[in-house]
């Protein structure tokens, strides 16, 4: 088994430069652990998103899980969200998407999945994964079958009635050249929706803009809203599971704001529940209590959100990386959902995006800055960046690395499940202070 295939290995997906480190061989050993995994031959799904190499990943996917004993549901070229939701929708013991989500082009790699659409992921299954992929152990081979699924029309009928009648707005959607460009159009003709589509032919080279959506990179989409007077843009990464809204006046939303916009379409429910992760400010925690949400705080992450959604029963769940959780889509991760969702809010309540979020007063704050730290070293300098920041603070909060309260603010550091990294987020009128402060602090302890 090659050496490098444990390294693409992370806390919530498998991912890798293709032909390098993702490969067919890869593939086939993925499937025949999936099949492991769900207990033997079962009823399965498979996606792919745009990337140019994700047509022979899926074809090697699907036909080794036929021969396999499973029953495959071909789902094609589809939005991670359907990937999810076709599991969930279909009692399916689980499945395999191929995506690199929004990583550059040149990557590749897969999303896997048990039953209920839920994330196999550390701490959920991952380890277990791993177990049978490395044990190099493959399913005895036996008669499957292949059935070409197409969840798209079910998808729309599914929402339908989760949507209150909408009146006109104008709206642009920035495809990104991913994974969302069939759905969405299918959505706004099932729905009567006003859109307009830009970037909208599937590439997986991404030629428009990068993969992941952000306020740098989505300028094409800010003009349009701007010069074409539309109410509301919205623009998808490259597998269709993140959405970064734009008001009406080309300004992006960022991620927490938009999730207490949404929060409000739940307003008039009781015992009502929200899932955030811990970079929220506390300003949208404080927006989301005076609507009577009782609000759960959440390590970053697909996995430790959607467990949450799930077995506390909450209504809606979010990321500030502009991930979006409902519990009318089982729970699940559906950046088209809250785009949808955005949209019925918008038009039902006659306000302006812009004068929605102007309602939430967000305190100064900086971005997420990252230091780069040795793998080896991450857990020894958060341990350290723990010790010193609780011999100082107010108030600690452990769920996910350290968030330390003084009187000026907040600070948040937490080692990244992904890479050799340390990020850092600050908030409050002393931000740059507490930045400053825990920057040092991680730059001291990782070079001792």
């Amino acid at each position: 088994m090659k050496e490098g295939y444990l390294r693409t290995f992370h806390a919530y997906d498998i991912r890798g430069i293709y032909g390098r480190e993702i490969d067919q061989e890869f593939a086939t050993k993925i499937a025949d652990s999936l099949t492991g995994y769900v207990g033997g031959p079962g009823s399965v799904a498979v996606g792919m998103d745009v990337r140019d190499s994700s047509v022979d990943l899926y074809n090697v996917i699907v036909e080794r899980l036929n021969a396999t004993g499973n029953k495959v549901h071909m789902l094609g070229l589809v939005p991670t969200p359907a990937f999810y939701f076709a599991i969930a929708h279909l009692g399916l013991d689980g499945g395999i998407m191929v995506t690199a989500s929004h990583n550059p082009p040149e990557y590749n790699g897969f999303k896997l999945c048990e039953r209920g659409g839920r994330i196999i992921a550390e701490g959920f299954g991952m380890e277990k994964f791993k177990q049978i992929f490395f044990s190099g152990q493959a399913p005895p081979k036996s008669e499957g079958a292949k059935i070409k699924t197409s969840i798209e029309e079910v998808y729309v009928d599914y929402i339908k009635p989760k949507v209150k009648t909408v009146n006109q707005l104008k709206i642009i959607v920035d495809i990104g050249n991913g994974a969302t460009f069939s759905f969405t159009k299918a959505i706004c003709k099932g729905l009567g929706f006003n859109c307009r589509f830009i970037n909208d032919m599937p590439d997986g080279t991404f030629p428009s803009r990068p993969s992941e959506p952000t306020d740098q990179t989505v300028g094409q989409l800010k003009e349009a809203v701007i010069n074409e007077g539309a109410d509301l843009g919205v623009a998808f990464d490259g597998d269709g599971d993140r959405a970064l809204f734009v008001d009406e006046k080309g300004k992006t939303v960022r991620g927490d704001v938009a999730f207490a916009v949404l929060a409000e379409l739940y307003r008039g429910k009781s015992n009502k529940k929200a899932v955030i992760e811990v970079n929220f400010s506390e300003a949208v925690e404080n927006k989301l209590r005076s609507l009577g949400y009782e609000t759960i705080v959440s390590k970053v992450g697909h996995s430790y959100i959607t467990d949450l959604m799930i077995n506390r029963g909450a209504l809606i769940g979010g990321e500030i990386s502009g991930h979006y959780y409902f519990a009318d889509m089982y729970g699940l991760d559906d950046a088209m959902f809250a785009w949808i969702k955005m949209v019925e809010y918008i038009s039902n309540s006659g306000t302006k995006l812009s004068e929605l979020v102007s309602k939430i007063k967000l305190p100064p704050s900086s971005d997420v800055i990252t230091v780069p730290v040795e793998e080896n070293k991450k857990e020894l300098v958060m341990a350290g960046v723990t010790r010193e920041l609780s011999a100082v603070a107010q108030k600690v909060i452990d769920i996910d690395g350290i968030k330390a309260y003084f009187d000026d603010g907040w600070v948040l550091v937490r080692k990244s499940n992904t890479m050799p990294q340390i990020k850092i987020k600050s908030e409050g009128t002393g931000y740059l202070r507490l930045l400053n402060m825990a920057k040092g602090l991680v730059l001291q302890l990782s070079s001792s």
